[in-house]
């Protein structure tokens, strides 16, 4: 007689901070995988590839009494080259990992920085006509002035602000040097 045994996949629980948002997600799945999956929104431009950066998350260590998980940084997986690539030592010390990289082995504490947050994007729905007066600072005024001559004695400039007050009747015209 032969017997199959069918190893049940372990869960663990995932707490994401500050959002509060957590559920229970297969061992194995990256922090990023498990975000996905419970709706904390982490920002990963890559598509979890770790080439961005952009998916820094903490994990947090210590007793949370209110969810009754004990976290670790071991749970879940060591930094890989992905982490140290984007990672500072100070910030791996201070037990930060890119979602993207990090396999979750163990009930864990996973705080998302500012930074890390998907932003929702601002979709206006309908575009509204408004009547706008445009009154710009500077326009432009076509004219074409006879030449100087020896019978007309009027500088260029008296000629042109003549010539802008009979066609446009634009008045007390000044000119900067």
């Amino acid at each position: 007689m032969v017997r199959f045994v069918t190893m049940k996949k372990q869960k663990s629980k995932v707490i994401f901070q500050p959002s509060g948002i957590r559920g229970k997600v297969d061992d194995g799945k990256t922090v990023l995988e498990a975000s996905r999956e419970l709706g904390a929104e982490i920002e990963s431009i890559c598509g979890g590839q770790g080439t961005c950066g952009k998916c820094r998350v903490i994990v947090q260590e210590g007793y949370f009494a209110k969810y009754g998980v004990q976290s670790k940084i071991t749970s879940v997986s060591p930094a890989g080259e992905a982490d140290k690539k984007f990672l500072s030592k100070r910030q791996l010390r201070k037990n930060y990992r890119l979602a993207c990289q990090a396999c979750i082995h163990d009930d864990v504490v996973i705080f998302v920085p500012e930074e890390s947050r998907m932003r929702q994007q601002v979709v206006r729905k309908e575009a509204n006509t408004r009547n706008i007066k445009l009154k710009p600072a500077v326009k432009k005024y076509y004219i074409e002035l006879i030449p100087a001559t020896l019978h007309d004695s009027l500088g260029d400039f008296e000629r042109l602000q003549a010539e802008l007050g009979k066609r446009f009747r634009l008045r007390n015209l000044t000119i900067d040097y």
